[in-house]
């Protein structure tokens, strides 16, 4: 009896509902209204950009019901849309014109792009979106800093992995708008992580520019700068408002913790990133029971544990036990390292070998010394190539243990064995103004390959400033071969310093 009373009550409730849909019939006009269709925006590839460059879109608007459309009746509205991570997302209105013209100031990465026009008179809003991939100049590559008349000029050759090619890029700061300090003479640029491991976000990597007008980092991925960026807010102590650097050794330590040594005005500066990552304020040029520091090279040999100094005023080399130290010692004298002369250049490189070019101030003959730190010397003989006395730039390759120097526009290469020397090279009026085999951290796949190539950065005095300055790479072949050029870029200013930016 129950079943028959609630299908009797569905039946009813069906039978009203019916009908007062049928007495509803003819109550509704329906009109067909304005759309609006977009043709001229890539959908399907999107677009591939760089910081700094302008984005131009000039779309065209297929409406169905407004065959000589006004500007005045439509609105206009073009948005970034970009999500970071689960839940974060970045939202911006960027243009309210027609057509899009704007420079592409973001953070590097993959945003939507969403063109949205709004008809006035029906208030019914009709988008289309696409992808815009932002890149950057300075995502990977090769760091040329130069001296363009007694200002700092930082360059960038930036690779392509997919394309395997370099695209050179003049004033790279200027193009994306960076504001560091660069008005003075160039010392250095350095390129590697500065915290604890390198396997954290990429916020933690340093590209350092160290000037006459002080030392300071650039954001890694845009080159923005800001104050925070200077070299005193990595260090602890009382530090000077106008301290800066003239030069920085860095090495990592285990694979994962990056070490430096930082020289500045006669004394060093130690970070580690496993204790505190700082720099402490502490001169590490001092001897346990002294109060008073010594004169120091800028040239630290380190091994990312321990390292090797040279006391200037002593004439004698040095040692911190490991990062932790405060203080040096002395070398022991069992490792027979020379004392009495004066250090001219020193280098570690990727074969564990020291190298360290010395000059005698009696007798003005040059010797090279060779050891692995901690250990005794191997090689300790006077320097017998060509015009050796008159060589400005000094590089070992970390393969072969070949010594490079340049005189003038002169290359040559000094077998260590042979003690003999052979031109590479002679540029003539031009002079070469940088000399080394890039310091690669991570050595592995094409960078194994690139730490074992030869930089070499000239200048022709006179050509144009600014653009008068050339880079080359070469390959460097065993049995005292001729050196083979494998890249080459002109157009740079007078090259003082190369790093390689690198991506892991």
């Amino acid at each position: 009896m129950r079943k028959i009373l609630i299908n009797s009550f569905i039946y009813g409730l069906f039978v009203v509902c019916l009908s007062s849909c049928y007495k509803d019939l003819g109550n509704y006009t329906y009109h067909d209204i304005n759309e609006i269709s977009f043709t001229g925006i890539d959908t399907i590839n999107g677009y591939t950009m760089l910081l700094g460059d302008s984005l131009k879109v000039s779309p065209s608007l297929v409406m169905t019901k407004d065959n000589s459309p006004s500007s005045d009746n439509y609105s206009y509205e073009w948005s970034f849309h970009l999500t970071r991570s689960p839940g974060v997302t970045y939202d911006s209105i960027i243009s309210t014109d027609k057509n899009l013209k704007t420079k592409i100031m973001f953070t590097p990465g993959n945003y939507y792009l969403q063109y949205k026009v709004t008809d006035k008179k029906t208030g019914v809003p009709f988008h289309v979106r696409t992808n815009v991939l932002v890149s950057t100049p300075i995502y990977e590559g090769y760091m040329v800093l130069n001296n363009v008349n007694g200002r700092s000029r930082l360059d960038m050759l930036s690779y392509n992995k997919t394309a395997n090619v370099f695209t050179q890029y003049t004033d790279v700061l200027a193009r994306v708008g960076s504001k560091v300090p660069m008005e003075s003479e160039p010392y250095q640029v350095l390129c590697m992580y500065y915290t604890r491991t390198r396997f954290v976000s990429v916020k933690y990597y340093g590209i350092f520019l160290l000037t006459a007008s002080g030392t300071n980092r650039v954001n890694e991925e845009t080159f923005g700068y800001d104050p925070s960026y200077n070299i005193r807010n990595l260090m602890v102590g009382d530090v000077p408002a106008n301290f800066g650097a003239q030069y920085l050794t860095g090495e990592i330590t285990n694979g994962m913790s990056p070490l430096f040594y930082m020289y500045s005005n006669g004394h060093i500066y130690c970070y580690t990133a496993v204790n505190g990552s700082a720099f402490k304020y502490l001169p590490l040029n001092i001897y346990p029971a002294s109060s008073i520091p010594f004169n120091v090279s800028p040239y630290v040999a380190t091994d990312g544990n321990r390292a090797v100094l040279y006391n200037t005023d002593k004439r004698n080399f040095v040692t911190a036990a490991d990062y932790n130290s405060v203080s040096v010692t002395d070398v022991p004298a069992g490792l027979n390292y020379p004392a009495g002369l004066d250090l001219i250049y020193m280098e570690r490189n990727y074969s564990s070998n020291t190298y360290a070019i010395l000059k005698n101030p009696s007798t003005s003959k040059y010797y090279l010394l060779r050891f692995v730190i901690g250990q005794e010397q191997n090689y300790y003989q006077e320097i017998t190539g060509t015009d050796f006395a008159n060589a400005s730039h000094y590089t070992i390759s970390p393969d072969l243990g070949y010594l490079f120097y340049s005189v003038g526009g002169k290359l040559y290469e000094y077998d260590l064995s042979l003690k003999i020397s052979k031109l590479m090279f002679d540029k003539g009026q031009e002079q070469i103004t940088f000399l080394a085999f890039q310091q690669f951290f991570n050595r592995t796949g094409i960078y194994s390959n690139w730490a074992k190539l030869l930089t070499v950065g000239s200048y022709n005095p006179s050509g144009t400033v600014g653009s008068n300055g050339t880079l080359e790479l070469y390959s460097v072949p065993p049995v005292n071969g001729q050196i083979v050029q494998t890249n080459k870029w002109a157009g740079l200013g007078k090259v003082v310093s190369v790093s390689y930016r690198e991506r892991y």
